[in-house]
């Protein structure tokens, strides 16, 4: 018996001394892995791309998790920031190229351009011209920035009897929607992730004969369904809508337009609202209840409370046009123009809700200048260049 319990004590002893050394090394992974404390997920964190569009409930997660696509995007990690030029397309292959580079040596990461359906399909459904477009889609491509493609701009063979001008409304909102669809399945192959349904529909400038909210948002909801089709990732945002325009009897203010297209079912159908932020001759930091900048948040009602009243308070407003002319009629002075341009990005970036920024525009015309470029006709840049390379370094 004594035999027996030596060799059991001697068993135990062992048994104790290998659970004390497994203990130890769970000790030492313990520390050395850092169990048992709350991980730092700083370093695990991805790094998205400007052009990346990251859902808000995946971006923060680390990488070493498991996320589920969505097709419905409903913000960018942080605000970016672009140009809308719709002159671009008029400019030859080489000359794009510079005014690219240039650009993107400042920070800018995207460009806003047409992709005007009149062009693209000028003589029926079954017609197409895609040359001019692919050109500049290649070369923002290929500049490493991102497009915007606003698809908008009726052709004769597809307008209403009534719409026999330029920017007359589509006859067939059905009809739109598949052109957009078939927009985004060629250029989506190309990298272009971002497509706005029309430029100010509630403008008549842009939407002959009047604004028709009822219309819009069927052109929006075709449009949106036959995009996600064939890029389910891309990023539809509502046309741009213009800042208040007076008291015409032909146009809508864009609050009043919004209303409208919630009342005709938009909700669910766009990623992200399209705005024209103008402001001037005000600044935006100054709060005038006319002012495109003061009516997005600041007035009651406001295009956010809208929003949030209809449950889209988690989307973001993205202001595809902002800026003021330096000469001209309207123009407020290089001074002016400058800051109005450091005051928006500043607002941007601090702001939640602000997805993009796009100052309209590059460069004057030389021959029908409107004077709200970044550069003279001639090239050279205005203050209003550098100010905006600051504001987006800052």
């Amino acid at each position: 018996m004594r035999g027996v319990r030596r060799l059991l004590t001697k068993r135990r002893l062992l048994l104790g001394l290998l659970v004390v050394v497994l203990l130890g090394l769970g000790l030492g992974l313990g520390l050395g892995l850092g169990l048992g404390a709350t991980p730092s997920t700083s370093s695990a964190t991805s790094t998205t791309k400007p052009s990346t569009l990251v859902s808000p409930s995946t971006s923060s997660l680390p990488s070493t998790t498991t996320t589920t696509t969505t097709t419905t995007p409903d913000a960018t990690p942080d605000p970016q920031f672009g140009l809308s030029i719709p002159a671009l397309v008029n400019d030859k292959a080489g000359q794009q190229a510079a005014a690219l580079a240039n650009m993107k040596s400042i920070g800018l990461q995207w460009v806003r351009v047409d992709a005007d359906w009149s062009w693209l399909q000028p003589n029926g459904p079954t017609d197409f011209n895609w040359a001019p477009l692919d050109q500049e889609v290649q070369a923002i491509e290929a500049a490493g920035m991102n497009a915007d493609l606003i698809i908008d701009n009726t052709p004769a063979w597809a307008r209403t009897a009534a719409a026999n001008e330029a920017w007359g409304e589509p006859a067939s909102a059905s009809a739109y929607g598949t052109f957009a669809g078939q927009v985004a399945a060629r250029y989506g192959p190309m990298g272009v992730r971002a497509y706005e349904i029309w430029n100010e529909e509630n403008n008549q400038a842009f939407w002959y004969p009047a604004p028709n909210p009822s219309l819009y948002t069927a052109m929006l909801k075709d449009a949106y369904a036959a995009i996600k089709a064939v890029e389910p990732n891309s990023i539809v945002i509502s046309g741009g809508l213009a800042p208040p325009v007076g008291d015409s009897a032909n146009s809508l203010p864009p609050i009043e337009f919004l209303q409208d297209m919630y009342a005709d079912g938009a909700q669910g159908n766009f990623d992200a609202l399209g705005d024209h932020a103008y402001s001037s001759p005000a600044l935006p930091d100054t709060f005038e209840t006319w002012s495109g900048f003061s009516q997005m948040d600041q007035t009651t009602p406001s295009l956010r409370s809208v929003m949030e009243a209809n449950g889209d308070g988690n989307k973001q407003i993205w202001i595809t046009e902002i800026g003021a002319p330096s000469a001209g009629p309207n123009g407020v002075g290089t001074t002016a123009q400058a800051e109005e341009v450091t005051q928006a990005v500043a607002a941007a970036k601090s702001s939640t809700w602000i997805g993009a920024m796009f100052i309209y525009t590059y460069e004057d015309s030389a021959s029908d200048p409107d004077y709200y470029g970044l550069l003279n006709a001639d090239g050279s840049a205005k203050p209003a260049w550098s100010a905006l390379a600051a504001a987006l370094a800052s």
